[in-house]
């Protein structure tokens, strides 16, 4: 024992210090390899030798003999003692037993201490300092129980013994509960296998508690989180029990078991309980049950350290979890929290007394465990969540969550509180063993005036001038805690409850502010603020009058809508108090010329590497239990149905990918009976790294690809990225199973709808998981937008994240509304909005970003305790207006998972939407000659003024193409041939002046009398005149193998914003310098081009569906860059290198187009929104996705020195690529089944 507290001091001081520990479990003298013989790390060599001795060994895949089950590392990840690791929480691992007759239909595979910064078999402690060695006596003594709770799966060759063994070793050593005086107190041997037994007989027990943890998910095998307060329930069940039957096994005291099982899979409400796992044995510490009569007196005490959370509605021996009076407030966000309430629910009726219209009695039965179904007169329904939450002292806390708008309950406490037309409550009651608080609705109601308590405000009286600041004088350290920052409603629900509502609000100046809402008599209380430099939880308030009161304030829960004092510093957004904003943070319209430098900081941060899972790491890549779970979660019997398409009519409901059969989305994937699979995976981890779709075969071909290859098809995948999960939610619930599981397993995040992305953005390096959207595509017409009617006259539009224009064209159509969409119809919603939207009718009616009103967005935040926990956020010009600024413009899926946008309806304009369509065609002949080289100068300076003649009503998308393939064979440039393919929209009648003289004009431009005129009564209209398959996906890379992407061969297009003064002075010399390099390259070709014959001849687009035109209007509250916002036209040049594109296209503006551009590119972060902007950017993305869950290529918080799309660096793909072989990860999967 000396040996061990000596040992002990060693570890503590050195390995803070040192970078290395290594080992595993089976390290003891009677291991047949001489080097494995010991390891001082191994804290339980005598148990060790026992599993040596009894045979516990099989042949490792080398053909050395190990032990079964299989040596646990003896150090975390962070190479560190697993064996020091504190203990949390509990995992309960069972089994449907389908294995053993005649033992429990619910079987124990452990009871294992686990860590919060653990994930499966990392970071947890396991084989803890001063755990016993194991009593072989446990055997004889527990036979029964053992084989009844406990037994062996035969499938696994494995014995009781060597099981069992295996079992107290890696994890029973560990087991710590909170003891008498709250320390960590350690379980005997014999009583671990007790409070194992009472637990897994109260899981076959009671069926409450089954539902409560199984949930929706019907599987073989669970795994849910229970506290440490829930295992000492369990072993104060034990004290007394001596009997070694089944019969005998206690039951969990009612008292206690309602506060075990909330936790579920997740650490949201489960804090840490942080219990040193290595402490002695001490009998003196141990827990002791509870007298009823004992209560809290002192106001420290009245304020207990989190320790816990409760199921709803679940039985025990109290009185009914549910029923009764609580007093509670509203907790939505933008509530006017004015109003007082109290619930009574008596024999499945509520009664509401309040001083708001809410209805005042209403008729309940349950749906479920966490759910119940009010009538409130006449038929009207509302489904509702309760939730019991963690008590607070002598307080019980719940949250009730009715959707009035007869819509389904919502799916967790965090996403009720941002779904439009949700009442949601904070609730308190009275314990029942809290001797002196009762709670009556009496003190409120509607139809009597408040009884005001006459309190004189301590400080100065109010005026209407900024109050003077209280003089800091107290002790402790100045100001308050950085998270108490910002306003807070509270509920005063102690003796003095009928006080009601109140409103503090603490400022970065050390300042603090006390305001009842419903009383104004009562004035502002204010206080001068400081805090304990011992507890930071102690906060000192000091009055203006000298007195000092000391107060504590613990975080039950994760903050929901939290002030973030660095990151949005408009007038707005500023909760921080005085002097907590630079005004010259606020973004700038910054020059088009200037380009500064992203700051240091800010690139040393992006600099940090990725900390995303991969298949290496089998402590957080998932195992295929782990997948069957979450697939149960998305409700797999459903039929996904939705991106099933026959023909026009119906608008195509994805877009078609190259050479599928009968157009079909997804090459047909979804045309099985049930349509989609919920989820698709890589059960073949080689598989994941290699291209899905092979250049060198014909298209054809791509349609027998794999059914993942078919799940993940998206546009050019330049990188061979393919995701290892897909899934297909149907709803909201299966985003939020998706994103937990996702943050459990540190996956990177990537998200898509259609796949029309151009540069990869739909997959991740490191496999990861994909969540498309595509069948989430819900729609409702709004003829008013209720939160401004002004900023959409004619109605709005909200729409599910997978629709694509087509499908929304289809609906405006049906309210004679049409909306700014872009050019392709399969284009999808949500990325066209991220990204900024140009299209067809942008110069009349606004980009894509002017058009969104709101959008509704999951994210993966982190609570207090820096878990991930998943919650969900409506930004709009009024709520998180800074979240809001940053998607429209700030591009790439890295803000959340987009559930819908709400989109501006337009009016279809007088006369319709007329379209022109002009065709000319020429030749590279260098004479002078009608539509040869020369003549395209003078085309150019034609087409220029044309372009900045055109108003707001005209949009156009010209392409400029060349055909190289006779130059080939001749040799001779006058083969070369150039094509002008030139389509216009302009919103109004054939019969308009303007309509007729650019239509004139642009004959003049071209030299031509051919021209094709079409009018449409509605978008729709003109969709149905496309071919399905005319904006076709292209899955390959589209670079060859010979050339990765380089400056050499940048992909895709390099792009700029023209603005009109540089369309007028530069553009005409700059586009013949680009057709010089063609020629260059014709008659020396480049070898290192990507064009197989070494020519730079690729295509341009000429797009002028901005905000440039005469007459369009720039609104300046987006992330867009300047220079997109005041371009007259974006022009995408095919086939340059980088520095062909410094020396042309670049010259013309600063700026790119996020979703147009070079996969290629340098500086990107400035090209895309310019430096003050993107600082912005990346402020809001840390703020809302602080676990950096989610990224895409070249977006908001990749690298900003990775020009090249190398996020792991070029070393780290390399090794990537490298993935276990067969054997190891058959090894793998096995111990995950063990």
């Amino acid at each position: 024992m000396v040996w061990h507290a000596q040992l002990a001091l060693v570890l503590a001081l050195v390995y803070p210090a040192t970078a290395w520990c290594s080992g595993k479990s089976d390290a003891c003298s009677s291991n047949p390899i001489p080097l494995r013989q010991f390891n001082e790390l191994n804290f339980h060599a005598d148990t060790c030798n026992l599993k040596w001795n009894l045979g516990c060994t099989n042949l490792d895949k080398h053909g050395a003999l190990q032990q079964k089950p299989p040596p646990y590392s003896l150090c975390n990840s962070g190479h560190q003692p697993a064996g020091l690791v504190p203990v949390d929480a509990y995992t309960l691992a069972l089994q449907n037993n389908n294995f053993a007759p005649g033992s429990a239909r619910w079987t124990l595979h452990g009871l294992w201490p686990g860590s919060v910064d653990g994930t499966g078999g990392k970071n947890q402690p396991y084989g803890c300092l001063n755990g016993e060695e194991f009593d072989e006596a446990i055997f004889t003594t527990f036979g029964g129980l053992l084989n009844y709770f406990w037994p062996t799966n035969a499938k696994f060759n494995n014995t009781m013994q060597c099981f069992i063994l295996s079992e107290w070793m890696k994890h029973g050593t560990c087991a710590v509960i909170p003891g008498a005086d709250g320390t960590a107190f350690r379980l005997p041997q014999e009583d671990y296998f007790r409070t194992a037994f009472v637990i897994a007989n109260e899981f076959n027990e009671n069926p409450a508690l089954r539902d409560q943890l199984l949930g929706k998910v019907k599987l073989d095998d669970v795994e849910p989180l229970i506290s440490t307060r829930c295992v000492q329930c369990a072993y104060l069940a034990t004290v007394g029990w001596t009997g070694t039957d089944v019969a005998s096994v206690p039951r969990m005291s009612g008292d206690c078991i309602d506060q075990c099982f909330e936790c579920g899979d997740y650490w949201d409400i489960c804090p840490p309980a942080q219990l040193e796992s290595t402490v002695m044995l001490n009998s003196s510490n141990a827990p002791q049950k509870q007298s009823d009569s004992s209560s809290n007196s002192n106001a420290t005490a009245s304020f207990p350290l989190l320790e816990f959370a409760m199921p709803a509605l679940m039985s025990s021996e109290n009185t009914s979890p549910w029923e009764g009076t609580w007093r509670s407030f509203g907790a939505e966000q933008g509530g006017s929290g004015k109003f007082e309430f109290a619930q009574t629910f008596t024999d499945n009726v509520l009664t509401v007394t309040t001083d708001s219209p809410y209805p005042q009695t209403c008729t309940y039965e349950r749906r479920g465990p966490k759910e119940l179904v009010l009538r409130c007169g006449g038929d009207h329904l509302e489904d509702c969540l309760v939730q019991r939450l963690p008590d607070i002292g002598g307080l019980e806390a719940a949250f009730l969550a009715c959707n009035h708008t007869g819509e389904p309950a919502p799916a967790c406490f965090y996403a009720a509180m941002d779904i439009k037309g949700c009442g949601n409550f904070l609730m308190f009651r009275c314990k029942a063993s809290a001797a002196g608080c009762s709670f009556s609705p009496d003190a409120i109601s509607a139809s009597k005036t408040k009884t005001e308590t006459k309190t004189e405000p301590e400080s100065a009286s109010e005026s209407n001038s900024k109050p003077s600041l209280v003089s800091h004088f107290q002790p402790g350290i100045a100001g308050a805690p950085p998270a108490l920052l910002g306003s807070w409603r509270s509920l005063q629900v102690s003796s003095d409850y009928e006080k009601g509502l109140a409103q503090w609000n603490f400022t970065a100046d050390g300042q603090a502010s006390l305001r009842w809402p419903n009383y104004p008599s009562r004035a502002v209380q204010r206080y001068s603020v400081s805090h304990s430099d011992e507890d930071p939880s102690l906060v000192l308030l000091a009055s203006a009058s000298g007195t000092i009161t000391t107060c504590r304030f613990q975080f039950q829960y994760q903050p929901v809508y939290s002030a973030h004092c660095r990151y949005s510093c408009g007038p707005e957004n500023d909760f921080c108090g005085a002097g907590s904003c630079d005004p010259a943070e606020s973004v700038e319209t910054a020059s088009v010329d200037a380009l500064p430098s992203l700051s240091d900081n800010t690139r040393a941060t992006l600099k940090d590497h990725h900390d995303w899972c991969t298949p290496e790491d089998s402590g957080c890549w998932p195992t295929k239990t782990a997948i069957r779970k979450l697939e149960q979660e998305l409700d797999p019997t459903v039929p996904r149905l939705g991106v099933r398409w026959h023909s026009y009519p119906d608008p195509q409901p994805a877009p078609v990918p190259l050479g599928s059969i009968d157009d079909q989305s997804f090459y047909g994937l979804g045309n099985a009976p049930q349509g989609l699979r919920a989820l698709y995976y890589y059960e073949d981890i080689a598989e994941m790294q290699r291209p899905c779709f092979n250049q060198a075969e014909p298209p054809a071909v791509w349609n027998t690809a794999s059914d993942m290859c078919k799940a993940a098809v998206h546009q050019n995948e330049y990188r061979n990225w393919n995701p290892f999960i897909v899934v297909f939610p149907l709803n909201e619930r299966h985003v939020i199973a998706a994103l937990n599981f996702a943050a459990r397993h540190r996956l990177c995040i990537a998200t898509a709808g259609t796949g029309h992305e151009y540069n990869s953005r739909n997959s991740c390096p490191t496999g990861g998981i994909l969540i498309r959207t595509i069948l989430l595509k819900d729609k409702t017409f709004m003829p008013t937008w209720p939160e401004d009617s002004t900023l959409a006259p004619a109605g709005a539009f909200r729409f599910g994240a997978g629709s694509t224009f087509a499908e929304m064209h289809a609906f405006s159509k049906d309210y004679s509304r049409v909306i700014a969409s872009g050019w392709c119809s399969t284009v999808g919603m949500v990325g066209f909005h991220l990204g900024g939207g140009h299209g067809p009718f942008a110069p009349s009616m606004g980009l894509g970003v002017d058009n969104v009103l709101e959008i509704e967005v999951l994210q993966v935040g982190r609570n207090i305790h820096g878990q991930s926990v998943v919650h969900k956020k409506i930004a709009s010009r009024s709520r998180n207006p800074q979240l809001f600024w940053a998607m429209r413009g700030g591009g790439g899926s890295v803000w959340g998972v987009v559930l819908s946008m709400t989109i501006r309806a337009h009016a279809v304009p007088d006369g319709g939407l007329s379209r022109v369509y002009m065709y000319q065609t020429g030749t590279f002949c260098p004479d002078s000659r009608m539509f040869g080289y020369q003549w395209l100068r003078g085309m150019w300076t034609r087409f220029t003024a044309w372009q900045l003649s055109l108003n707001q009503k005209v949009s156009t998308q010209p392409g400029f193409f060349i055909n190289t393939t006779q130059y080939k064979e001749t040799g001779n440039l006058c083969s070369v041939v150039w094509e002008f393919k030139f389509e216009y929209f302009y919103a109004g009648g054939q019969a308009e002046r303007d309509y007729i003289r650019f239509r004139d004009g642009l004959k003049d431009v071209l030299q031509t009398e051919t021209v094709q005129e079409d009018n449409y009564k509605s978008a729709y209209d003109y969709l149905l005149s496309m071919p399905a398959n005319k904006f076709t996906l292209v899955p390959v890379n589209p670079l060859p193998a010979r050339s990765p992407p380089s400056d050499a061969a940048t992909g895709s297009q390099n792009s700029v914003f023209v603005s009109r003064q540089a369309l007028e002075t530069k553009f005409t010399s700059t586009m013949m310098d680009v057709l010089d390099i063609c020629v260059k390259s014709l008659e020396n070709p480049d070898e290192t081009s990507p064009d197989v014959s070494g020519y730079r001849c690729g295509f341009h687009y000429l797009y002028t569906s901005l905000t440039g035109n005469l007459g369009s209007t720039q609104p300046g509250d987006t992330a867009i860059s300047p220079g997109f916002r005041s371009a007259l036209m974006l022009w995408n040049a095919r086939t340059l290198t980088t520095q062909q594109s410094n020396d042309t296209v670049y010259k013309l503006g600063p700026n790119s187009y996020f979703s147009e551009s070079s996969y290629v590119m340098h500086n990107w972060t400035a090209r895309y929104w310019g430096e003050k902007a993107y600082e912005q950017l990346l402020g809001v993305k840390k703020a809302h996705d602080p676990g950096n869950h989610f990224w895409c290529h070249h977006c908001v918080g990749d690298n900003p020195d990775d020009a090249f799309g190398e996020p792991l660096g070029a070393a780290a793909q390399a090794d990537f690529g490298d993935q276990p072989d067969a054997a190891a990860q058959a090894e793998f999967v096995k111990q995950d089944e063990l």
